[in-house]
């Protein structure tokens, strides 16, 4: 038996070590570093200078997909990339916040390695799951500013945060989304992007009032949502703006908006 003493050691020894280079090949050391490729950084605004570089005319024809809710649904985020790139009528795809649902960086690679291969850009608003644990960290390196505007056509885009509990209450900045609404007069189609919408309490109760005023007051032409997990089409406040929440992925569907001069229509499409 001491014979064979040696060579078993040495043979447990050697798979610890073997098992050991595999794991560091294999894992991050934290879940919770940022350490990013260069195409993983500042996508929003890479991608937003694509959209613009459309430069699309006002009579054009804009069409573009709503999505939300992807976070861990990664056969059915990659159903929808693989449908909506056999469509070839798409101009840019939003993403309706909780792209994960930890906020790792792990997580948000894995949305970025299928949604980059739309063959189309997308432009993401952070959500309440993306803005937790170092998730905040973690958006902007990759995506940018959490709240940012971008037009093409004669449409205007506004992506806003609304995670008031997750950034102790500081959020929705109103006031600089009444400054985006007021400089967007020249255009015949505004758009509010954000992920949770005004009449869930996470939004704020003492912040939705305001949202709802500014939203009428400025003639918006859709305020656009997720969060919920579940389409929704209803005409709150005053009834003269329509609100739109999308479902989530594992629904397996996604709305197509089409902007052809002042007309906006949306359609719910199944995959």
């Amino acid at each position: 038996m001491k014979r064979f003493s040696r060579p078993v050691v040495a043979s447990a020894t050697f798979l610890l070590l073997a098992l050991g280079g595999q794991a560091c090949e294999e894992f991050e050391y934290s879940p919770y570093e940022v350490r990013l490729e260069e195409d993983e950084k500042d996508i929003n605004k890479r991608n937003i200078a694509n959209i613009e570089a459309l430069a699309l005319s006002p009579e054009d024809t804009l069409r573009f997909v709503l999505t939300a809710d992807v976070q861990g649904f990664y056969e059915e985020n990659e159903a929808m990339v693989k449908h909506i790139r056999q469509r070839h009528d798409i101009d840019f795809l939003l993403m309706g916040g909780d792209l994960t649902d930890f906020g790792l960086v792990k997580e948000f690679r894995l949305i970025h390695q299928d949604f980059k291969t739309l063959g189309i850009p997308y432009v993401a608003v952070i959500g309440n799951h993306d803005a937790v644990n170092n998730g905040q960290e973690a958006f902007t390196a990759m995506y940018g500013d959490y709240n940012t505007s971008f037009a093409v056509g004669n449409s205007k885009f506004i992506l806003l945060n609304t995670n008031y509990i997750e950034f102790k209450k500081q959020v929705p900045d109103l006031d600089w989304l009444e400054q985006e609404l007021a400089a967007s007069a020249a255009y015949e189609n505004v758009f509010v992007l954000s992920h949770i919408p005004p009449q869930n309490y996470e939004f704020g109760e003492e912040k939705s009032a305001r949202y709802y005023k500014l939203i009428s007051d400025y003639k918006v032409r859709y305020s656009l949502h997720g969060h919920n997990h579940s389409f929704d089409y209803y005409f709150p406040y005053d009834g003269t703006v329509p609100y739109v929440q999308t479902a989530a992925a594992e629904d397996r569907e996604y709305l197509v908006f089409t902007v052809i001069g002042d007309n906006v229509t949306f359609e719910r499409v199944t995959f």
